[in-house]
């Protein structure tokens, strides 16, 4: 087997310079001098005959094209030797160390408090570090290697991203409750359509519900838009429009109290996976492959708009 031509201190010292983008942030924070960050990072690229970073004076650090397509590799690296060290420290003994998962926004509110919390009360030294963002962020991070997994919709994911299915969800309209067309138990979108769009204005809801009207060849009246779906609810309660949204608290009420209905599509026989992504760049640890296990089982044999609460007594 070749002998690498690098040192994790070179890998450490090359991430902490990505993530700050200046050299006298990252020699802080690793506590060296910037002239032996500097050197180690000239006999990094020497070692591997890459370029990884842009060096600017008063313009800081960034990466090249290489660096981009190499950082995922280094976190993977660094993963792979925590890896290592907590095998050393646990043998056959208590899964332990850190997991980082992403979930998009929007789906937090409902799978993240069942999910995080079951699984703590299996791998209770498992830390899991959460965020939260749009669709392209979490998609970002999986590809840079930030993130170990994604829960995300099924949709405009990088071709080096593997999914995992875990349950779909159908769309539906929402209006509010004294409207007309509520007493339906499903509504026709091209009716709908004549009263005014509140759009959920974060990515991929736009697309999506783009997706949804063209596929039932309807044009959209657009009305007021905003970045949750709480206020999305809130000014439909209000008669500003109606919504179309994929995920529904239990309550059909808004936070102003004013009644909701949630209504079928007529018409619409599609729905849209949730998925556990991960990036196939990364190796896989016993730490990770155990949150794949499980959230897996969570919803196995789960239904539409299903959650890991529904699942987690049953399967778990």
């Amino acid at each position: 087997m070749d002998q690498p031509r690098f040192s994790l201190r070179q890998i450490r010292y090359f991430l902490a310079v990505a993530e700050s983008r200046t050299i006298s942030e990252a020699a802080t924070q690793l506590s060296i001098s910037q002239g032996a960050l500097t050197e180690a990072l000239d006999e990094l690229e020497k070692q591997m005959a890459v370029r990884l970073l842009v060096r600017r004076r008063a313009h800081g650090v960034s990466l090249t094209r290489n660096g981009r397509e190499l950082i995922a590799h280094a976190r993977a690296v660094m993963a792979a030797a925590a890896e290592l060290q907590a095998a050393a420290e646990n043998r056959g003994g208590t899964l332990a160390g850190r997991v980082s998962i992403g979930c998009y926004m929007t789906l937090a509110p409902f799978v993240i408090p069942a999910l995080v919390g079951a699984f703590r009360k299996h791998h209770p030294a498992v830390e899991l570090d959460l965020f939260y963002g749009s669709g392209e962020e979490i998609s970002q991070r999986l590809g840079d290697g930030h993130l170990d997994f994604g829960l995300v919709y099924d949709f405009n994911l990088s071709a080096a991203t593997a999914c995992d299915p875990l349950y779909k969800v159908r769309p539906r309209i929402v209006l509010p409750a004294e409207h007309p067309l509520a007493a339906s138990k499903e509504i026709d979108l091209a009716v709908m359509a004549r009263d005014p769009l509140v759009q959920f204005d974060i990515e991929p809801a736009l697309s999506n519900t783009r997706r949804i009207f063209e596929a039932l060849g309807v044009s959209q009246k657009q009305g007021l838009s905003a970045p949750s779906i709480e206020l999305v609810r809130s000014l439909v309660g209000h008669g500003f429009g109606y919504a179309v949204l994929l995920h529904h608290p239990p309550g059909d009420m808004s936070y102003e109290g004013r009644q909701l209905a949630v209504r079928e599509i007529a018409g619409l026989d599609f729905a849209y996976d949730v998925v556990l992504a991960r990036s196939t760049y990364l190796r896989t640890t016993r730490r990770s492959e155990e949150l794949r296990r499980f959230c897996l089982s969570c919803f196995e044999g789960s239904g539409e708009n299903a959650t890991p609460r529904q699942a987690v007594g049953t399967n778990i």
